[in-house]
C-alpha cells in the first residue's frame, strides 16, 4: 500500500493548507512513497477566480506504473472533492496514448479538445517591423478581458473552460510564483477599444510561450504580434526560444492552426486537455407552459 504525503513545508504553505479552497493561491503537491522509494507525485494548482476548478498540472510516475497513477488520482479527486472542488482538469501529450486511455475509460475524464506549441523561427522576426498600438495591461483590464476570452470559446466548452475575471488579474505575490508572465492589451487607435490580450509566459527564463485572446471580429496581426513578443523578451534575455500557442477550443483556433502550417512553423507540443465535471445543466420542463413576466404569472 502506498503512503500519499504532501511535501514542500513552509510558514506560507502552512497557512496556505489551512485556509478553504476558496482561498488557495499556491501550488500544492503530493507523493506517493513505497518506504523510502518515491513512486510518483502529483501537482495541482487553483484557478484565481474559479478555485472549484482544480488544475492537476503535473503528474510524475514510474514509466507503466498505472496502479500509482490510479492512487495518485483518486487521492486527488476525494480530497478536493471534499472540499468542494466541482471540476478537475488535466493536460496530457497525445504521446501517451495509453495514458489518455486510462483517463477517459476508467476515471472518466472527458476530451476536450487540444492545444498546440509551434516553435517560432526567431531569424524571420529580428528585423520585422510591426505596427501596433500596444499597452501593458491593468487590473482594470480584465473584466473586458474575460468577458472577450469567454466569447472566444466556442459554445459547448463555455461552461468546463470559462474564466472569472479574478484569472486575468496581476498576483498580489508575484515573488512566490515560479513563473513570469507580461501581459498586454491591444487597443483600436481611435476608440481605444480592447482588440486582443497578449501574454508572455516563461518558467525557466529560456523558453517563452505566446497566448494571445481576441474578439471574434478582430483580425490579428499575428506576425506583428510575434515580432512584439520577440522584441520584447529580447529587452529582458537575449538567448529564449519563443513558442506561439494554438487552441482548438476557440472560435479562432482552427484559422491560427492553418496560419502556422501555411507559414511553415514547427509543431513542438500537442496537449489533450480532459476536464471531469461534477455538475450538469439543468434543464427544467415547462409542462404546463406557464411563464413568469415581471414577477406575475402569464398564461
Amino acid at each position: 500500500m502506498y503512503a500519499l504525503s504532501s511535501y514542500r513545508f513552509s510558514p506560507v504553505l502552512f497557512f496556505h493548507n489551512i485556509v478553504p479552497l476558496r482561498y488557495k493561491f499556491i501550488k500544492e503537491y503530493f507523493q506517493a512513497v513505497e518506504g523510502n522509494c518515491l513512486l510518483g507525485s502529483i501537482a495541482v494548482r487553483f484557478l484565481k477566480g474559479v478555485p472549484y476548478k482544480v488544475i492537476i498540472d503535473e503528474l510524475f510516475f514510474i514509466e507503466e506504473n498505472y496502479d500509482v497513477v490510479k492512487q495518485l488520482l483518486e487521492f486527488i479527486i476525494s480530497y478536493y472533492g471534499a472540499k468542494g472542488a466541482v471540476s478537475f482538469g488535466i493536460k496530457v501529450s497525445d504521446v501517451y496514448s495509453e495514458l489518455l486511455n486510462l483517463l477517459v475509460t476508467q476515471y472518466n475524464f472527458r476530451q476536450c479538445s487540444y492545444e498546440r506549441l509551434w516553435k517560432v523561427s526567431r531569424r524571420k522576426y529580428e528585423e520585422y517591423e510591426y505596427s501596433l498600438n500596444v499597452r501593458t495591461f491593468r487590473n482594470s483590464d480584465a473584466s473586458s478581458v474575460a468577458v472577450m476570452y469567454n466569447e472566444s470559446l466556442i459554445s459547448h466548452f463555455r461552461t468546463s473552460l470559462s474564466l472569472a475575471a479574478k484569472s486575468f488579474n496581476e498576483t498580489i505575490f508575484p515573488g512566490i510564483s515560479p513563473c513570469v508572465e507580461y501581459k498586454y492589451i491591444i487597443e483600436d487607435a481611435v476608440s481605444s477599444n480592447i482588440l486582443a490580450y497578449i501574454s508572455i509566459s516563461s518558467c525557466d527564463n529560456e523558453n517563452y510561450i505566446l497566448d494571445i485572446v481576441q474578439t471574434s471580429w478582430y483580425e490579428a496581426p499575428i506576425n506583428d504580434i510575434i515580432a512584439f513578443a520577440c522584441a520584447e523578451i529580447k529587452k529582458r534575455n537575449l538567448n529564449f526560444v519563443l513558442f506561439v500557442k494554438s487552441k482548438k477550443y476557440t472560435q479562432s483556433g482552427a484559422g491560427y492552426e492553418e496560419f502556422f502550417m501555411k507559414n511553415k512553423f514547427l509543431l513542438s507540443q500537442t496537449d489533450i486537455l480532459l476536464i471531469k465535471d461534477y455538475y450538469k445543466t439543468v434543464s427544467i420542463k415547462n409542462e404546463k407552459n406557464k411563464f413568469i413576466m415581471l414577477g406575475q404569472p402569464s398564461y
